[in-house]
């Protein structure tokens, strides 16, 4: 029998991680990845209760009220934390007796262990082009001065990403710049007030430019990034007020359960690059309360409909 010991601050409790030579697991025992995993593959017999959720403890108490039930739990493998901390709150939380399957999941596998497995909706890897769903997409922008700042949304209006073999290649956005809004502004009529100005000439002349639109060129995978990390480097050229300006920012590229893809990322642009150079100190003197920031932040999200062409 292999055992390793951990010990909570919280908690006099001893919560230990016992391996049975035979590899008969005592039970209850439970896996504390996500559903998704446990659908993949699981030790048999175990039940799923992701340590990840808000309600790990609300379901553990209610599978299991007797705090004096001995609890066999496992996670991915020894280096990863999952496992852990789950054992550490079961023990803070009145659980006396919880072991943790040494090397987890993937010792399990490695030592020969049996394994349940469901078919994983990622089995297929998908390639093609794939159209943004611009109901479930957006751009956020955050505009500062020197005492304040001003935050709203835009529209995505249309666009499409090409994939290989799950990697982003390249892509094009539209976005309709006639949908300016500020979201911070409670009072209608000084919320109006910015807007106009911002579809002005002043900032960005949307009566002449009603769209703007972004061009991908590159889409480098950056090595090593874990998930929720920036995992690409992008580039391409950025249309705004008639202008072209080449742009790279760190962006979250990943596929999604119901088989498109989505991606984030948050970065700032020089406005006056564009020409919009209304209260810039770049341009103007003396501006007094007047100084706008020429860096605007923008926050984008997408997610793509899930049935690609397959044109690769």
């Amino acid at each position: 029998m292999q055992c390793h010991s951990f010990h909570s601050s919280l908690s006099q409790r001893t919560v230990g991680s016992i391996l049975c030579g035979d590899m008969d697991i005592p039970h209850p025992l439970i896996d504390v990845l996500s559903a998704e995993s446990f659908a993949s593959e699981h030790v048999p017999g175990a039940i799923n209760i992701c340590v990840y959720e808000t309600a790990f403890l609300d379901k553990v108490r209610a599978a299991f009220p007797d705090f004096t039930t001995p609890l066999t739990i496992y996670g991915w493998d020894d280096s990863t934390r999952e496992a852990r901390v789950a054992a550490e709150k079961l023990g803070a939380n009145g659980y006396k007796s919880v072991t943790s399957l040494s090397g987890g999941l993937a010792g399990w596998k490695a030592r020969g262990g049996e394994i349940e497995q469901g078919k994983s909706p990622s089995e297929k890897t998908l390639s093609g082009r794939y159209e943004i769903d611009p109901a479930a997409s957006f751009v956020r922008w955050t505009g500062r001065s020197l005492v304040s700042f001003h935050t709203g949304t835009l529209a995505l209006e249309s666009g499409h990403v090409i994939v290989e073999n799950e990697c982003l290649r390249s892509g094009e956005f539209v976005i309709d710049m006639t949908t300016i809004r500020c979201s911070d502004i409670t009072d209608s009529s000084m919320n109006s007030r910015l807007a106009a100005h911002l579809r002005s000439d002043d900032f960005f002349a949307v009566d002449r430019f009603p769209k703007a639109k972004f061009n991908i060129s590159c889409a480098d995978i950056i090595k090593g990034a874990t998930v929720g990390e920036s995992n690409y480097q992008i580039c391409g050229d950025f249309i705004l007020r008639g202008v072209t300006q080449t742009i790279a920012f760190p962006a979250v590229f990943a596929r999604e359960s119901k088989g498109g893809f989505t991606a984030q990322a948050i970065f700032d642009i020089d406005r006056t690059q564009w020409g919009s150079i209304y209260g810039s100190g770049k341009f103007f003197a003396r501006l007094g309360q007047h100084v706008v920031n020429d860096d605007i932040n923008l926050h984008l999200k997408f997610s793509t409909k899930p049935n690609g062409e397959n044109t690769l």
